[in-house]
């Protein structure tokens, strides 16, 4: 989709004005000044009430016709509110636009009443126009509803992302931008169909069957209760972690504090190395009983062994020797214990010669005497065994001590910063932040122990479905229809099993692009010692190189609003290059999509917009910025001004006297020029 011209009329303080947008690969940014109140939020909405019937206003969300126009018509009179957009898509130019009509009711009435609604979406083919039959689901097929949170957004909220409950918004934008929700949604309707067949099963099943299915289902929803729970206390959890490290982060900063938060993070440091010491140990303990915890289980039949063999030895039953010189000392006599005669060339020769060598090295009576040989030797590994173990649990124990060490440590840090009584910023004293960090950790123990709760209980009440599901597998029907709905029931699921797999496996390997693509845009931004990534559990995070550390760094509004920015940023490019790409993808296939940005330098320093100002433009083929001229003046008018295509400024007129009201007018830069 590439944008041509948005024009609007009676929208809100725009009563006829058209912005023509910036259509040049290099020169690919349509700029709009604007103070503050001017109507660049106006601008922001028109897209989306056009594209999707919505607005997001903070006052008056609900009034959409011009008060000036309202005011100058007569009673019964109608006011025409449109928008028309003029975009190019796959080489095919479109005009979309969307219209309604308010009746004015009475005088003063500035809001109207709706009589009329209608939405069209016309498209040039061979010289004509033609008009799409279905225009609101041809403009989702072109730009999905699903993304207008990408790519039309206002900047002082986009830094939202980065915050403490991003995961499942940068979930939603991965799986949206992909496409993903086709799969999502296909994996919900096989979920539906299957409990439609089963529901069939249930009804023409016998009464054990019926029983076992409803058992099931209870199950089935106490499982998707507990998950819900689970997801709620992770996300509280997260919360609360980030809530702890605000605090210690500000602790950081403050003077009275600092030297003492520092000391707590470096007993942190060492208690964590003590944690990594003990659970080597632990590894080496399990390791050596692997290896030879058998020793002293075994000992006491090995010696019971040894005594009977002695015994057996003492009464004669086996000779207290047995090698190869005693067989040729039997051969040599030409007689055998037994009194038979040996001579040689018989059979009775040839078997007892055959005893010389490996045979009888594998003989009971040899293998008994080796066992008695060998005792020394096991009993010896018995003892290497238990002392090697004695000094590991030692040495463990010694680790623990020192872990209790460090945890006074840190209480007695804690203790100090409460005493101190300087009041900061935010009108707290430092030890009342102490105390609040304090709770905070409570509150994230109590919920890891409750996350750990609810785990089990869904692991053992996924036992138990298992448990019925074989059951109701194994049950046999004698009715037809019960039969024919399981087996339809079974191939339901396999299929959804398989879905999901897609679905996780193709969101993953999505993240990993957008992760690869987000590094490099954050960090031609930010400074070279920070990176952004997207975590496996979906989350983005800033972190900072700290020598050969990397700690998670305190996620500023302008960091947060940088790694958004690079998030979207990716998330385009990705798009742009699967459209691109001559591969053919069964769900994902991409596409050229503008950025509409409303404010998107204004929580950032001066170095920051600089760099902003620097990747903005590559972020995406066409890229449409309100800004202020604080914000844009400076820096990123330095870094912009050789990619602008268009530019216009937004003039306000608040309309304070008598008979006039609020209105905007968009000069252009050519206008502006005619004009001086």
């Amino acid at each position: 989709m590439q944008l041509q011209q948005i024009e609007l009329l009676n929208f809100r303080q725009f009563r006829h004005e058209a912005i023509e947008f910036a259509q040049s690969s290099d020169k690919n940014v349509t700029i709009v000044h604007g103070a503050n109140g001017s109507g660049k939020s106006t601008l922001l909405n028109a897209f989306t009430w056009l594209l999707y019937d919505e607005v997001d206003f903070d006052t008056r969300p609900d009034r959409l016709a011009s008060e000036g126009a309202m005011a100058e018509a007569s009673v019964g009179d109608s006011i025409c509110v449109c928008v028309e957009l003029e975009f190019l898509h796959d080489g095919t130019e479109y005009v979309a636009r969307r219209e309604v009509e308010y009746e004015k009711r009475a005088d003063g009435d500035f809001d109207g009443e709706l009589v009329d609604a209608n939405m069209t979406v016309k498209y040039r083919e061979g010289g004509q126009w033609e008009e799409r039959l279905n225009p609101d689901n041809t403009l989702d097929q072109i730009i999905p509803k699903r993304l207008s949170g990408l790519f039309f957004f206002d900047g002082e909220d986009i830094d939202e992302l980065a915050g403490i409950d991003n995961q499942d918004r940068i979930q939603e934008a991965i799986q949206n931008i992909m496409g993903l929700t086709i799969l999502e949604r296909s994996t919900r309707h096989l979920d539906t169909v299957a409990d439609r067949f089963e529901d069939e099963v249930e009804k023409y099943a016998s009464d054990e069957l019926s029983d076992l299915i409803s058992q099931k289902r209870d199950i089935e929803e106490a499982i998707d209760d507990l998950q819900r729970k689970l997801q709620d206390t992770k996300r509280s959890k997260d919360q609360v972690e980030q809530e702890i490290f605000d605090l210690e982060q500000k602790l950081e900063r403050l003077d009275e504090s600092a030297a003492l938060q520092e000391r707590r993070n470096e007993y942190r440091e060492e208690r964590s190395d003590i944690e990594e010491n003990i659970e080597q140990i632990n590894e080496q303990i399990r390791k050596e009983v692997s290896d030879h915890g058998f020793i002293p289980l075994s000992m006491p039949l090995i010696r019971e062994t040894a005594e009977e063999l002695d015994s057996m030895r003492e009464r004669g039953l086996i000779p207290s020797e047995l090698s190869n010189s005693f067989i040729d000392s039997l051969l040599e006599s030409g007689s055998c214990l037994c009194g038979r005669e040996l001579k040689p060339g018989t059979e009775h020769y040839r078997k007892v010669e055959a005893m010389k060598g490996e045979a009888i090295g594998d003989g009971v009576e040899q293998g008994a005497l080796r066992i008695v040989g060998h005792l020394n030797r096991v009993s010896e590994e018995e003892s290497k065994f238990f002392e090697t173990a004695d000094e590991l649990i030692e040495e463990r124990k010694e680790l623990h001590d020192e872990l209790d060490d460090y945890d006074e440590l840190i209480d007695e840090i804690s203790s100090e910063l409460q005493k101190l009584d300087q009041t900061t910023e935010s009108g707290q004293t430092i030890g009342e932040l102490e105390s609040e960090r304090e709770e905070n950790e409570r509150k994230r123990d109590d919920l890891i122990s409750d996350i750990g709760g609810i785990e089990e209980r869904i692991d053992h009440k996924e036992d138990e479905l298992e448990s019925l599901k074989e059951e109701i597998e194994q049950q046999r029907d004698e009715h037809e229809e019960a039969l024919l709905a399981k087996r339809r029931q079974k191939a339901t699921e396999l299929v959804e099993e398989e879905l999901e797999s897609s679905f996780s496996e193709f969101k993953n390997q999505v993240r990993e692009w957008a992760n690869d693509e987000i590094r490099k845009t954050f960090g031609e931004i930010a400074s070279k010692n920070f990176t952004a990534e997207i975590t496996e559990e979906f989350k983005l995070k800033i972190w900072q190189e700290v020598g050969d550390d990397r700690v998670e760094v305190d996620k500023s509004t302008g960091e947060r609003q940088i790694a958004s920015l690079a998030f979207i940023g990716s998330l385009v490019k990705i798009a742009r290059q699967r459209y691109e790409s001559e591969k053919d993808s069964e769900y994902f296939t991409g596409g050229i999509y503008p950025l509409v940005m409303d404010s998107p330098f204004g929580a950032l320093d001066k170095r920051h917009r600089q760099k902003v100002g620097e990747v903005i433009p590559t972020l995406a083929n066409q890229v449409v910025v309100f800004a202020t001229d604080s914000q844009w003046e400076g820096p990123v008018e330095e870094e912009m001004s050789d990619r602008i295509g268009e530019q216009f400024w937004l003039d306000y007129d608040p309309g304070e006297s008598p008979g006039e009201y609020p209105q905007t007018k968009v000069r252009s830069e050519s206008t502006s020029m005619e004009a001086n």
